[in-house]
């Protein structure tokens, strides 16, 4: 697993890395990466951190990204399936620690 988290720049990513985390703990798994961006909430294809969890989830370095919500994925239906997809066809997913928009 991986854990990824988006911030805006300057923003602290520690409690959103933290909600991740969590979730990774509770359910047992194995967190092998916990990275971040810090472009704020831009087109997920411009995310480099986003970018190299996707090439590890086609490499099978990591089979799925827990993130703190859907929005460190985007707050836009559009892109967020998008990278939703891009999870499947790869054959990973995505796990989310809280509801769809809230921490």
């Amino acid at each position: 697993m991986a854990v990824y988290v988006l911030v805006t720049p300057g923003q602290d990513p520690a409690a959103r890395l933290a909600a991740a985390q969590a979730l990774a703990s509770q359910q047992g798994w194995t967190v092998v990466t916990v990275t971040f961006d810090t472009t704020g909430p831009t087109d997920p294809a411009t995310r480099p951190q986003l970018a190299r969890l996707l090439g590890a989830v086609t490499r099978g370095d990591v089979q799925a990204i827990v993130a703190a919500s859907r929005t460190d994925i985007s707050p836009f239906d559009d892109q967020y399936l998008h990278v939703l997809d891009q999870l499947q066809a790869r054959g990973g997913g995505l796990a989310l620690a809280c509801d769809e928009t809230s921490l």
